[in-house]
């Protein structure tokens, strides 16, 4: 039963990844696209991170598919990561600390949304200040470490083939 619902869980989350088509994929290409979805992924404001990824795929000619499905599965850290987000801009530009949890803004877009970008409008600037500063270098960590990660894996898989046929 446990394992059934194990692989029902990596299939649902690893079958776009598998229309991805093997040909013509480089490693650089497939680690830029994964990076930017991760890092498109995390953007702290609630609804856009589909706006910034398409941004990005656009501006660096990546692959939508692997961008659109990495950043979908990290819409669970997004929510996690948000207050600290926020907690960091404010810090960075030296403004007070402030109590804000996951229910102060359910509560905020209570009424609307535009009402809740009001309310938590200055909030959401601490954040995206933090995500841009750390996501730079962050994002180049991450490149480095996938393209290393994807010429080995490249480079395994031209040996096997190699091998294979001699």
């Amino acid at each position: 039963m446990t394992l059934k619902l194990v692989d029902s869980i990596v299939e649902k989350f690893l079958k776009p990844f598998k229309l991805v088509p093997k040909a013509g994929l480089s490693p650089k290409k497939l680690a830029l696209s994964v990076t930017i979805g991760i890092v498109s992924g995390l953007f702290p404001v609630f609804g856009a991170t589909t706006l910034v990824s398409l941004l990005l795929t656009a501006i660096f000619r990546q692959n939508l598919l692997i961008v659109q499905s990495v950043q979908w599965l990290l819409a669970i850290f997004q929510v996690v990561l948000i207050i600290p987000f926020m907690r960091a801009g404010a810090y960075l530009l030296n403004q007070p600390d402030f109590l804000i949890g996951i229910a102060q803004i359910k509560q905020a877009f209570e009424p609307g949304l535009l009402t809740g970008i009001k309310t938590l409008g200055v909030y959401h600037t601490y954040a995206i200040l933090s995500w841009t500063i750390i996501s730079i270098p962050f994002g180049i960590v991450l490149y480095v470490s996938f393209l290393v990660i994807f010429r080995k894996k490249n480079q395994n898989n031209h040996t096997l083939s190699d091998n294979e046929i001699l």
